[in-house]
């Protein structure tokens, strides 16, 4: 039998392998190309365009490329956009301070930091019942420092120190408030749970608020103390009421005046950084017209 011969395709199968791999590359290539073009020409381009633009000026010869123009613009535009931006998002923030420093009847100052793990929640809470989250803060560190288990010699629980009647007046929960401190008796509705008591007895806070037209004094002494033992016009009934609203009021004007040198402080930083974007627009601006002087209006 005569042998079969194979035709010499080599060439043809080398060639049909490596042309994938040449398209593999140009295309490759063309995406570089494409995100340098499109995520670093111009950032680049926005940031050189004053040097560019102050460059050109001293030149004799023909206007620099129109891009240089453009993105220079765009440059001046957009600082000015966040400088105008900022400003209306500052005013807010410094007019607020600005009557916390005028007046101790303004209570919209949220506390600010991590101080505690509940203090959103007591920023929310407050804002919800209108009441100074400093306040709400100072009655919790008077009352039980913090401890949502703590329990006092009166029976009042939790961390507003709650009583087991004005618990059950309040919560509309099952929670008796008489159980151990040691379990949750219904989970999240319970008058050892921290979120929950806290709750309840900023509602608490706010129904004696009422009661007593906003008098935050007289309010703080019924909740110390109870309704019966208040006498508007009076000195409170107890000694340990008294001294209670004296370091509640010591804590609360404390807490006041960290929360606004906060607020001012951070207002100050926006207010600097305001005026450094002007200063910038306006060094662009000065820029633009040297530009044009010298090439525009030549003398």
């Amino acid at each position: 039998m005569k042998g079969i011969t194979i035709p010499n395709t080599g060439p043809f199968i080398e060639q049909e392998f490596k042309m994938p791999e040449t398209r593999l590359s140009n295309r490759s290539r063309k995406t570089r190309q494409n995100f340098f073009q499109r995520w670093i020409v111009p950032p680049l381009k926005l940031a050189l365009s004053p040097v560019v633009m102050v460059w050109d000026s001293f030149r004799e010869k023909r206007l620099a490329d129109y891009s240089w123009l453009y993105a220079f613009f765009l440059l001046t535009s957009a600082i000015m956009c966040v400088a105008f931006l900022a400003v209306w998002i500052t005013d807010g923030p410094v007019d607020e301070t600005l009557k916390m420093l005028s007046t101790v009847k303004n209570h919209s100052m949220p506390l600010e930091g991590d101080i505690h793990p509940l203090i959103n929640r007591i920023n929310q809470v407050g804002l919800e019942y209108d009441i100074d989250p400093n306040l709400i803060f100072a009655v919790i560190q008077r009352e039980s420092n913090f401890n949502s288990k703590a329990v006092s010699r009166a029976g009042a629980r939790g961390l507003m120190q709650l009583t087991p009647f004005v618990w059950k007046q309040y919560s509309g929960s099952p929670c008796t408030g008489t159980h151990s401190n040691r379990v949750l008796c219904h989970k999240s509705n319970c008058i050892y749970d921290p979120e929950a008591n806290l709750r309840v007895g900023v509602k608490y806070l706010r129904v004696l608020m009422d009661h007593y037209q906003g008098r935050v004094d007289l309010a703080l002494e019924a909740y110390n103390a109870g309704l019966a033992n208040v006498t508007p016009g009076m000195q409170p009934k107890f000694g340990e009421t008294r001294h209670y609203l004296k370091k509640v009021f010591l804590d609360w004007h404390d807490l006041r005046k960290d929360t606004i040198a906060l607020k001012l402080e951070a207002a100050l930083h926006f207010r600097n950084g305001i005026k450094q974007l002007f200063g910038a627009a306006f060094i662009c601006w000065a820029i633009l017209f040297w530009w044009a002087n010298r090439k525009l209006f030549p003398n």
